[in-house]
């Protein structure tokens, strides 16, 4: 819905109001307002910029005594959130996608492609982003789509934006009552003018940078950052809105739960402002309930609200602070129990005094021969007693407390202790757990990235084109419809208004498939691809069967594996689907239903300190040989002693946290799979004839060392029906071969004894 359509729209009965928008965008920025000097301290002190940053503070410069302190900073931050991300991200981290309740999709297809995208060396560098920012700040959040000019899974994408730019309900005590998310930032303001249809009078502004004066060793101040002077009016404010509560009502009648709202700030958001944009939500769930494309990640939060971040950074930063102090006491004293000197009066000039206080090496201070007393006191030295305890007992602590609050143990960051093995795995049981809760938001966040690249990769298999699906509002020739062409189409094909309509069946006239439409909003979606209310006759289908000398020529190529040129609709079809690397370089095809469905998502190798992880495989040796006999026979004995043998195993893989695709229930699905894809046995010799009534079997593969002939003759002489199974097994690896053999079996018998013929002559002519 374009910015003229919204002007007319009645917001009246909706509970998330333009207004109310405006209302929280205001709360978002006083709570960021007021948040501001703390993360910027945080970035401060991870870039080692802290100094710099407390002499931008008059009230921290003076409480610091800048004038009189030494600077010295020693970074503790970064390296502890270094290694706190090497923990939480091993190197090798694999999701394990299992069945559900309601799973219909390719298990191993799903795994497959969520790897090959997830594992890629650039979207690993986004997942570390986004989880060093939410540990430096209080969040973080990522956005999911996909561009229709990429290929393949580079397709969908994922981008990372800091905490400050993501808009959240943030007074929900549960996170499933959130009413929208958001993302707000600046966007080049020609581009956000040509998207959305903008007129010329837009104001722009310049970029804030939001952290920037801080940093930068000035007081606290609105800050638009180092623009240049062409920069000043070239950004806008524009806030991305996922209203999770309201319906949003398309123009031609739609009804779509949840909603995408545009906003534009130029000039601020007082006043009445509208968005420039509303359609559905752009991402859809296998169930068919619409998701916010925006996914937050925050590690810890206040305990009644979700969307309250705490930092990590928060937790290191006062002995962080302390840290830089001590040790720029101990700096101090050190220098002045170097260079502090005692001096009469007139024993040395002006000269000789300014060679003394510079303190260089070698240096020689002539005193005046006439001086009448004792050289050794022209200058005396002050000596100064050793650093106070008390600031080495202060610096020592501050290490200790940072070292404790960092929640990983000095073991599992590598560090080498005189602790026994007992005592460290008594440290390591109790920063595991700690660790452990921000590893289970970690997953949590993780999984509904992997929920949003499953849905943004069936979107982007059904829309060849462009990004809103809108390949269902083209005509024949692939021109887009306006909004009277497609009141025409509806017309045409009977389309009804809702008060009038009644449930009743719909025809693909291409295909002949059909569908019951049972709602009104159906019945226009339907139509609007094309779908008529008219069953295809038969004899549509057999013109489409009837084959022309260049349709021949086709199959002979085919036959001999020589690609021929593909056709306008086999290119299209061949949009809508997928092609993967599979494990051992066989190219595995993805389709659209093959992952459009309800999965259980796990992950292996995640989030395990070095020691835990190093545990977890022996224990796994340990085991296996156990595990295998208790497998063993809870499969062959149907009673007690096998129920018994099944809990044991489920019980063992959840006490020493095994991997997901270790449990039963997954190792029992793949066994599954597995047979379900096995061919099947051939039947004994013997075997009788089925009863009379009943298909007969299908006819056998032909015996190997046969000559092309002998098979042609073999399947020349079986049925007609029986004669396109036979060709099917032998042109399998042919899709075009394919397709002109399944449409031959929807013939009537006689046609498809002469589309066998033809199929034959063809492959004789290419032999």
């Amino acid at each position: 819905m374009n910015k003229q359509d919204i002007n007319g729209y009645d917001f009246s009965n909706d509970r998330i109001t333009p207004t109310m928008v405006m209302d929280q965008l205001r709360a978002h920025d006083a709570r960021m307002h007021n948040e501001q000097p703390y993360m910027a301290l945080a970035k401060a002190a991870y870039t080692t910029k802290f100094w710099r940053y407390i002499e931008g503070q008059e009230d921290l410069n003076v409480a610091y005594e800048m004038s009189r302190l030494d600077q010295v900073e020693v970074n503790r931050l970064k390296p502890a959130l270094t290694g706190y991300l090497a923990n939480l991200y091993p190197r090798k981290m694999k999701v394990v996608v299992g069945p559900s309740s309601y799973t219909t999709g390719d298990i191993k297809k799903a795994e497959m492609l969520v790897n090959h995208w997830l594992n890629r060396p650039i979207m690993r560098e986004r997942i570390l982003n986004v989880s060093r920012q939410a540990l430096l700040y209080k969040g973080a959040g990522a956005k999911i789509g996909y561009d229709p000019a990429e290929e393949g899974i580079n397709r969908v994408w994922m981008r990372v934006f800091p905490y400050w730019e993501m808009v959240l309900d943030h007074d929900v005590h549960d996170r499933d009552d959130a009413r929208f998310i958001g993302h707000v930032s600046y966007r080049p303001r020609k581009e956000v003018m040509e998207e959305y249809g903008l007129s010329e009078d837009i104001a722009g502004t310049s970029r804030n940078d939001y952290l920037g004066a801080y940093l930068s060793g000035t007081k606290r101040v609105e800050y638009k950052g180092d623009t240049a002077q062409s920069d000043a009016t070239a950004f806008v404010r524009v806030l991305e809105l996922c209203n999770k509560i309201d319906d949003f009502y398309d123009t031609d009648g739609s009804k779509y739960k949840g909603r995408l709202e545009i906003y534009v700030l130029d000039d601020g958001y007082d006043g009445e402002v509208k968005p420039v944009y509303m359609g559905p939500l752009p991402l859809v769930e296998a169930s068919g309930k619409a998701m916010p494309h925006i996914v937050p990640l925050i590690f810890e939060h206040e305990p009644e609200y979700p969307y309250r971040g705490i930092a990590y950074s928060e937790q290191l930063l006062p002995q962080q602070k302390e840290i830089n102090t001590m040790r720029s006491y101990m700096a101090q004293s050190a220098r002045r129990d170097a260079r502090v000197y005692l001096a009469p009066k007139g024993a040395l000039d002006a000269d000789a005094y300014s060679d003394l206080k510079s303190g260089e090496d070698g240096l020689i201070i002539e005193v005046d021969e006439q001086y009448a007393g004792n050289l050794a006191n022209v200058v005396v030295p002050i000596r100064h007693g050793p650093i106070s305890a008390n600031i080495q007992v202060a610096a020592a602590q501050a290490e200790a407390d940072f070292e404790r609050n960092m929640v990983i143990s000095p073991a599992a960051l590598g560090q080498v202790t005189k602790a026994t093995a007992s005592e460290i795995a008594a440290v390591e049981g109790h920063t595991q757990s700690e660790f452990g809760r921000h590893a289970e938001m970690r997953d949590m966040f993780l999984i509904e990235v992997v929920k949003r690249c499953f849905a943004a990769h069936v979107a982007s298999l059904y829309d060849p084109g462009d990004s809103e699906g809108a390949e269902a509002n083209i005509d024949e020739e692939g021109m887009e419809l306006d909004q009277d062409d497609l009141e025409v189409r509806r017309d045409a094909q009977g389309i009804e208004e809702a008060d009038d309509f009644k449930p009743h069946m719909m025809y693909d006239p291409k295909t002949g498939e059909s569908e019951r439409a049972d709602t009104h909003e159906r019945h226009v979606e339907l139509g609007n691809q094309g779908w008529s209310h008219d069953k295809p006759g038969i004899k549509e289908v057999e013109d489409e069967f009837e084959q022309t000398e260049d349709e021949d020529k086709q199959i002979i190529d085919l036959a001999s594996e020589v690609e021929p040129e593909r056709r306008e609709d086999e290119i299209s079809r061949t949009e809508q689907r997928l092609m993967l690397l599979g494990p051992e370089g066989e190219a595995v095809e993805v389709l659209p239903e093959d992952i459009d469905s309800d999965f259980e998502i796990g992950f292996t190798e995640a989030g395990r300190s070095p020691m835990a992880q190093s545990e977890m495989r022996n224990n796994i040796l340990a085991l296996s040989d156990k595990m295998l006999q208790l497998l063993q026979v809870s499969q062959e004995q149907k009673n007690a002693m096998g129920v018994m043998a099944g809990e044991i195993l489920k019980t063992i893989h959840d006490q020493f946290d095994f991997p997901q695709n270790l449990s039963l229930d997954y190792i029992l699905a793949e066994t599954a799979r597995i047979e379900e894809e096995s061919p099947p046995e051939e039947p004994p010799p013997e075997a009788q004839a089925p009863p009379e009534g009943q298909p007969e079997a299908p006819p056998e593969a032909p015996p190997e060392g046969q000559g092309p002939e002998e098979i042609l003759a073999q399947i020349e002489s079986l049925p007609p029906d029986q004669a396109l199974l036979a060709l099917e097994q032998l042109l399998a690896e042919n899709p075009q071969a394919m397709e002109a053999i399944q449409k031959a079996k929807t013939l009537p018998p006689e046609q498809q004894a002469e589309a066998v013929k033809a199929l034959i002559q063809a492959i004789r002519e290419s032999v």
